[in-house]
């Protein structure tokens, strides 16, 4: 006979042992066409469907390995289950094999992939004709974070390509990295000037921290890139061209870096809006009912700019705000069908830059739009050519001469690298933000012009 206190003790040791039995290591669930969901999802006994390997991936660290085909969805396709810091839980293609995951059969206004918890990796599937979001990312902060997309090729989706959002400022979406997916063909809501809802190929709202790098987004009836009400956002080295409106797009957003990214018009005319094509960079803030994040403390640089509608521009129509504590520095625009830069009047403009850029103009049309004061913004070693800025964006510091730049006119970002006779070599202001250029080279101790 044990004594009560033995006996606990036994009992205690034996639930320990089971809970430590009973703790599953992490596993390899694998999906393919020729399938059955009655197998226990091997790779030699796969899963027919991919939302069996969702629904069966429970544990940190478990993959949902897919194999070639076209796997049709009628539903969503939800990733519910959280992974851990040390152990994310993956959704991915096998190997070099097309995956297509496909949105035809879903119900009007469903997305086709919806991430809803932490820790969750999606890598190298083809995503298409999503009725409503591609792949979306939504929930608050404390919930869905440290989420990566990455390597995915989105296309024709009713709403956004890649989105992640929620609905509150204090609690944002947060710790993402949407990484080298190719975006084609999405807002197609908006297709024929319908306006029904603006999104984009990739973006977030009400989000911290979110890293777009990479990318190509292209073809998109809304914004190709953008962030709205949110802080400390990352968009670099993208691709984005031919977009509807506006290629990159920062509304009430903060304390942002947008760097090295290639932004331009093909003129494919089936994007223009109002009549001409996107334009480049724009920073605004338009009204979110109950939600207040001004647009400042952002930096613009070593991006290439090719004709856009208007390279970079500052607009203050809704809400207003101008441009505060904003850096536009060493970035090569060229050719842009409106002026190159643009600035709304506005009385809130606050210790802003403009310097080190190269705005070069092609055709008939003015280098400048620059309305009302700009006493609060400093312009400093530009080099303009092709027209005469207005007096208010010059400086003594400015040069007024051709870049002598390789090749300028392509759409190949190495033709916009300079010339040795260039006079924008050694002409720039050193500025600590502004440590590499266009292709990750650390700049000298003498800087040049522009985004090379």
């Amino acid at each position: 006979m044990f004594s009560p206190a033995l006996l606990q003790m036994i009992l205690v040791a034996a639930l320990l042992s089971l809970l430590s039995a009973g703790k599953l290591t992490a596993s390899d669930y694998y999906v393919a066409t020729t399938g059955n969901d009655q197998n226990p999802g091997t790779l030699n006994q796969p899963f027919r469907t991919v939302a069996r390997g969702i629904s069966s991936a429970r544990q940190p660290g478990d993959n949902v390995i897919v194999r070639k085909g076209i796997y049709p969805q009628a539903r969503t396709l939800n990733l519910a289950n959280p992974g851990t810091a040390d152990n994310y839980i993956s959704l991915k293609a096998f190997e070099e094999e097309e995956v297509i995951i496909d949105g035809s059969n879903l119900q009007k206004d469903a997305t086709l992939i919806a991430v809803l918890s932490h820790h969750i990796r999606i890598q190298g599937l083809t995503v298409r004709n999503s009725q409503n979001i591609g792949i979306s990312i939504w929930g608050p902060g404390t919930r869905v974070h440290a989420v990566e997309v990455s390597g995915n090729r989105v296309h024709h989706c009713q709403n956004s390509g890649i989105y992640a959002g929620f609905n509150r400022l204090h609690d944002p979406v947060r710790d993402l990295l949407i990484e080298d997916n190719v975006i084609s063909e999405c807002s197609l809501m908006n297709e024929g000037g319908r306006y029904n809802q603006w999104s984009f190929g990739a973006g977030a709202g009400l989000s911290r921290k979110v890293t777009i790098r990479n990318n190509t987004v292209s073809h998109c009836y809304g914004e190709g890139i953008g962030l709205y009400l949110s802080n400390k956002g990352t968009i670099e080295g993208n691709t984005v061209h031919d977009n509807f409106s506006v290629n990159i797009y920062l509304d009430n957003t903060t304390n942002t870096r947008v760097s090295r990214n290639l932004v331009y018009s093909t003129e494919d005319q089936r994007f223009y809006r109002f009549n001409h094509p996107a334009s480049g960079i724009q920073i605004a803030n338009e009204n979110y009912q109950g939600f207040n994040n001004p647009s400042s403390h952002n930096v613009i640089t070593n991006n290439i700019l090719i004709g856009n509608y208007i390279a970079i521009s500052s607009g203050s129509y809704q809400r207003g705000g101008g441009l505060k504590h904003t850096l536009i520095a060493n970035n090569t625009a060229w050719g842009s069908i409106g002026p190159l830069l643009h600035i709304d009047a506005d009385t809130s403009h606050y210790k802003s830059r403009i310097s080190n850029n190269i705005f070069k103009q092609t055709g008939n049309v003015p280098l400048t739009d620059i309305q009302g004061s700009t006493a609060r913004i400093e312009f400093s070693n530009n080099l303009w050519h092709g027209g005469v800025p207005q007096q208010s964006a010059r400086s003594t510091s400015d040069l007024e001469a051709d870049p002598q730049l390789i090749n300028g006119g392509s759409f190949n970002p190495e033709a916009y690298r300079l010339s040795e006779s260039s006079p924008a070599h050694n002409a720039g202001i050193k500025l600590p933000e502004v440590e590499q250029d266009f292709n990750g080279k650390p700049r000298s101790k003498n800087f040049d012009i522009g985004a090379w």
